[in-house]
C-alpha cells in the first residue's frame, strides 16, 4: 500500500447504512504517516488545497466521496459537495487566519503542529512592529506577508501578543517546575481590587516585574482578560481565593504543580 498520512474527520462522515467513517488516509502530502485534525498546519500542504477523495464504507462496501479543504496550510476538514469545501476555503481569509492562531489551545500530544503555529505567531507580530514593512522574500508564506499588513484587526493581533506573553509564562513555569513539586507564589495588594501574583525565580526568567495579575469584579462587569490580567474572580480577594485560582490556572494549562504561598523576602 505504501506510505501515506490520516487525516481525521471533526464529525464522522455517516453513510447511508448508519456506519460512521472518521477518518482517511491520504497521499496527498508527504506521506510520512503523520496525523492531522482538523485545524492542524500541515507543512507540505501547499497554500491553498481543495481535492477529492473516497472511502468504502466497511460495512455495506459503499463508495463514500468527499472534499479536503486546507487554506494557508491549515486543514479546514472535509465536507460532502465541492462548492461546500470552496466556499470554505473562500471563506477564510486573513481576519480568519489571525484569529485562529489567536484562540487555537495547542495540544501538548502534537508538538510539531505547535512549533509551527509559535513561529508562524512570532513572524506575524513582527511584521507588524516592524515601522516600514517589508515584503518576506523566502519562505511558504511569502505571499501571505505580502499582504498582511492590509489587515486591520487590531484585536486579532493582539489576541496573538497576548497568546505569546501567556504562552511564555506557561514555559517558564513548566522548566521551573521540573524536580519541583510546589509552585511557590508570593502575592502583594495593589488596591482592593487588584493583586499581584509572582515567583522571583519566574520573574528572572520572564525578565518582568510579575506572573500575572488576579483582580476582584462583580457580576455587572465585563472584564477583558489581557496578558497581565489572566486570572479574574468574582468573589473577594483573600489567600482562600489566591491559592484556587493559580491552582485552577496551573490545572487549565497541564502543569502538575501544587501551588503553595510563601513569605515574602
Amino acid at each position: 500500500m505504501g506510505m501515506y498520512d490520516t487525516i481525521i474527520f471533526e464529525k464522522p462522515i455517516v453513510c447511508e447504512c448508519g456506519n460512521k467513517i472518521e477518518s482517511t488516509q491520504i497521499k496527498e502530502f508527504e506521506c510520512m504517516m503523520d496525523t492531522y485534525h482538523v485545524g492542524d498546519m500541515i507543512p507540505s500542504a501547499p497554500m491553498f488545497a481543495l481535492f477529492e477523495e473516497w472511502e468504502y464504507c466497511s460495512k455495506c462496501k459503499a463508495t463514500i466521496e468527499f472534499y479536503v479543504a486546507c487554506s494557508y496550510s491549515i486543514y479546514l476538514g472535509v465536507y460532502s459537495s465541492y462548492k461546500e469545501a470552496k466556499e470554505t476555503i473562500d471563506s477564510f481569509g486573513m481576519k480568519q487566519l489571525l484569529k485562529f492562531y489567536a484562540q487555537r489551545i495547542p495540544n501538548p500530544n502534537r508538538g510539531m503542529f505547535y512549533q509551527s503555529d509559535r513561529q508562524f505567531m512570532e513572524r506575524v507580530v513582527k511584521f507588524y512592529d516592524t515601522p516600514k514593512p517589508k515584503k518576506e522574500k523566502e519562505g511558504k508564506f511569502a505571499s501571505l506577508f505580502s499582504s498582511i499588513h492590509d489587515f486591520k484587526e487590531e484585536t486579532a493581533l493582539e489576541a496573538i501578543k497576548n497568546y505569546l506573553k501567556r504562552d511564555e509564562l506557561v514555559q517558564a513555569i513548566k522548566s521551573y517546575g521540573t524536580n519541583r513539586h510546589s509552585l511557590e507564589i508570593q502575592y502583594k495588594t495593589i488596591d482592593e481590587r487588584t493583586l499581584y501574583i509572582y515567583n522571583k525565580e519566574i520573574e528572572k526568567r520572564l525578565n518582568r516585574e510579575y506572573l500575572f495579575k488576579l483582580n476582584r469584579v462583580n457580576d455587572h462587569i465585563e472584564t477583558r482578560v489581557s496578558e497581565d490580567n489572566i486570572l479574574v474572580t468574582f468573589k473577594e480577594l483573600n489567600q482562600e481565593i489566591v491559592l484556587d485560582k493559580v491552582q485552577q490556572w496551573l490545572d487549565e494549562k497541564n502543569i502538575e504543580l501544587e501551588v503553595c504561598l510563601v513569605e515574602d523576602d
